[in-house]
């Protein structure tokens, strides 16, 4: 159980164990002539406590915002304020010479109404116990005056010592849904990262794995050295490949630029696809550098999927407004078939989340033809 759950509980508890004052304070105030009938005294003040006691959690839990008026469930209140009324005979009928019992139990609901429903209601059930502590004070006897100030007097003391709770109540409660919200936030996050991660990298092992069964199939005749190195080279990248899912699940990154530019060039060439790598020396922090072999991962499976290049170009280096990393192949017609934004496959899945990876770290994704090749760039900030 949390710390906020249990301050909850012990709160609610405290605002629970005052509406007993419901019952403890007319029934002192009172001497039935009958044990049968003060006991059905007694019984009608508990149901008065408890729909009061139901409208106060109400009042504190069914909120409409942190700071918003509490939306409550009029029947306890309707309950509270008929059984209240029901019990005006009785009340009077026995009540202690001095005392004022149903005045002061009127009173603590209208100040309980107070603070659960709104002011409309409040100001309707204030008026008609009123009018009632004045009826049964000129019916049987009493001050009028007395009557009036004890149900006022009763209503503002409930409002005072209680709102307090009520309010605290209602701010733990609306922290628990908050770090709930929370929690259940992470939970996404950390679903899309797991994504984002598992589609770089089975998108990228699984299209060479492709490739080079594909290579080994045509290799088994003219040259079988040549398909077996091609198929102990499947089980390598297969045998990394589940590792990197794994430290993918685990939160780990699955590369960085260094490690992802080898293993592009290893592919690359065993596709007979040249790479050309021109880095500056330019300062990348850890996630600067996951997101560029996301890039890298995505071009190299774009071009083996869609484009017949015979190059690959790599830079990075700095401009004027901070730093671009590009990488271009020079077949733009069959790159841009199935690499640009818009996309419906695999590749513009890719892409998509690519451009999102590039707005949580306040750069740019731009992917397209330029000048007969297909390239995709990313700009960073300084």
């Amino acid at each position: 159980m949390s710390e906020s759950t249990t301050a909850r509980r012990v709160v609610l508890a405290i605002l629970l164990g005052n509406a007993a004052w419901v019952v403890v304070i007319p029934w002192r105030m009172v001497r039935p002539p009958t044990p049968v009938l003060d006991a059905a005294f007694a019984a009608g003040l508990l149901a008065v406590a408890i729909v009061t006691g139901m409208m106060l959690r109400s009042a504190a839990t069914a909120r409409d915002g942190a700071r918003g008026r509490a939306r409550v469930r009029r029947t306890p209140g309707g309950a509270a304020v008929l059984v209240t009324l029901g019990l005006w005979w009785p009340a009077y009928q026995w009540a202690v010479p001095g005392d004022a019992p149903w005045a002061w139990l009127a009173g603590m609901v209208a100040g309980a109404v107070a603070l659960a429903l709104p002011w409309t209601v409040t100001a309707g059930v204030v008026l008609a116990h009123t009018g009632a502590a004045t009826a049964g004070a000129l019916a049987f006897g009493t001050s009028v005056l007395t009557q009036v100030l004890t149900v006022w007097g009763a209503a503002a003391a409930v409002v005072v010592m209680l709102h307090a709770l009520v309010w605290l109540l209602g701010l733990l409660h609306d922290s628990e849904r908050a770090r709930e919200s929370e929690a259940a936030l992470a939970v996404a996050e950390e679903r899309l990262r797991m994504s984002r991660e598992l589609h770089d990298l089975l998108g990228h092992r699984l299209t060479v794995i492709a490739l080079k069964a594909e290579l080994a199939a045509g290799l088994t005749g003219a040259d079988p050295e040549q398909a077996r190195a091609e198929t102990d080279e499947i089980r390598q990248v297969a045998a990394a490949t589940l590792g990197e899912v794994r430290r993918a699940v685990q939160g780990e990154t699955v590369s960085d630029l260094r490690h992802q530019l080898e293993s592009a060039r290893l592919v690359l060439s065993s596709a007979g696809v040249r790479m050309d790598v021109a880095l500056e020396p330019l300062p990348l922090t850890a996630a600067e550098s996951a997101l560029l072999a996301a890039v890298v991962r995505e071009g190299v499976t774009n071009v083996l999927r869609h484009a017949r290049a015979t190059e690959v170009r790599i830079r990075l280096e700095a401009t004027r407004g901070g730093r671009t990393f590009g990488f271009v192949n020079d077949d733009a017609g069959g790159a841009a078939s199935g690499t640009g934004p818009a996309g419906t496959g695999p590749a513009g899945t890719g892409l998509a989340g690519l451009a999102i990876r590039c707005a949580d770290l306040g750069a740019t994704l731009t992917a397209g033809p330029t000048d007969g090749d297909f390239e995709l760039r990313v700009d960073l900030p300084a």
